[in-house]
């Protein structure tokens, strides 16, 4: 082929170029109606009055195989800004889909239409229809633009001999949520919060089971466990040595208490919304009981433990915790909770073997001093 022809073919297909360029962009609001939220997923400034228009080496083309839905549409979130800070985590962006699942719930995912999630360490793709990218571009606003980015956070676990440390509070307690299982969640002013922990520090029956105080990054998630063994005789097992047969076996449990807790600011940073995921495992006693076992040596009755356990799960997802105000979560009770339930010299008297322990957690969160607050970007108020 001589380079006049090349030179024609070229031309000629060169004519049809930008029709297969404009089937393949993604939808675009008309001006003056564009969000802040279409704003982000088009990878725009902050500055409001900034020029929508971009070049198209920002813009990502709908994937060429990817079936075409009617109503469905295909945008790109920009999140460097946020995986860019100094993570504890390997995926920080798994938080974001996290949080978008919450926000949305993962049924519309799961539809008949095609719908498509997924996340880069630098960018979110979605495909789906307008509502619920914008709900998905306002999660991924609360994650890149942030009023702080650090968050300090206080734990307390508490073990409360008596349930009427309500008395002189209860008023106070704003109810902002509740388990399954009877579990309660309030919120309560800071000065009220450490009132209820003073009565607490002087009736008898109280014990502080765990305090850690955390820096983490806004939107991910901290992880506090405290916990004893419990051993206990669970079975037999075959001892090697000649003649012996069967021996006690020595099993483990735990006891203790689970906080999982993921808090997310809001655009304005006056409140958060917290996923709590809390779990409070307690072994009341063991009932001993004795069975037969083929021995050749020694008496063929042996005795092992069944255990009686009780369990405590909260999974909440929190909406308009105020800022400086205390998160005070009832677990319900757990009697004697990570302590001895023997009673007085381990002959469980009545009254010396721990019967109504109720779990108290106490949350405080803040904007870290050392955190950057971004308050002086422009905003634009919804």
């Amino acid at each position: 082929m001589n380079r006049r022809k090349l030179l024609v073919i070229s031309t000629f297909l060169a004519g049809f170029a930008p029709f297969r360029l404009l089937a393949q962009e993604p939808s675009r609001r008309a001006p003056g109606r564009s969000t802040r939220a279409t704003r982000i997923a088009r990878g725009a400034e902050a500055d409001p009055s900034a020029n929508e228009t971009e070049p198209a080496s920002n813009r990502d083309e709908i994937p060429p195989n990817l079936p075409s839905e009617a109503g469905q549409q295909w945008r790109t979130f920009d999140i460097s800004k946020y995986t860019g800070l100094p993570h504890k985590e390997n995926n920080p962006q798994n938080s974001i889909i996290d949080w978008i699942f919450r926000r949305t719930t993962t049924a519309p995912w799961h539809g008949e239409k095609i719908a498509v999630l997924s996340a880069g360490r630098t960018k979110i793709r979605a495909y789906h229809n307008a509502k619920i990218l914008d709900q998905v571009a306002e999660v991924v606003e609360r994650f890149v633009d942030a009023p702080s980015d650090i968050l300090k956070l206080r734990v307390r676990f508490v073990a409360a001999g008596d349930t009427r440390w309500r008395y002189a509070v209860y008023k106070r307690l704003n109810l902002i949520g509740s388990g399954p299982q009877g579990q309660q969640i309030w919120s309560v002013k800071t000065e009220d919060a450490a009132m209820v922990l003073t009565q607490m520090q002087v009736w008898q029956g109280f014990r502080l089971i765990a305090e850690k105080q955390f820096d983490m990054v806004n939107g991910q998630t901290l992880y506090m466990n405290t916990s004893s063994p419990r051993p206990f005789t669970g079975g037999l097992q075959r001892d090697s040595a000649v003649g012996q047969g069967f021996q006690p076996k020595t099993e483990e449990l735990e006891e203790g208490v689970t906080l999982r807790l993921s808090p997310l600011l809001s655009y304005e940073g006056d409140n958060l919304d917290a996923a709590i995921e809390l779990t409070a495992n307690t072994v009341r006693s063991f009932h001993q009981t004795k069975v037969l076992a083929p021995r050749e040596v020694g008496p063929g009755e042996l005795r092992i433990d069944v255990p009686e356990v009780s369990e405590s799960r909260l999974n909440q997802t929190v909406k308009g915790w105020p800022m400086g105000q205390t998160l005070l979560i009832s677990a319900g009770i757990q009697p004697g909770i990570l302590q001895s339930k023997g009673g007085l010299f381990n002959l469980k008297i009545p009254g010396t073997v721990p019967t109504s322990t109720e779990l108290l957690v106490f949350i405080d969160v803040e904007i870290a001093d050392d955190a950057t607050p971004r308050k002086g970007e422009s905003r634009s108020k919804r």
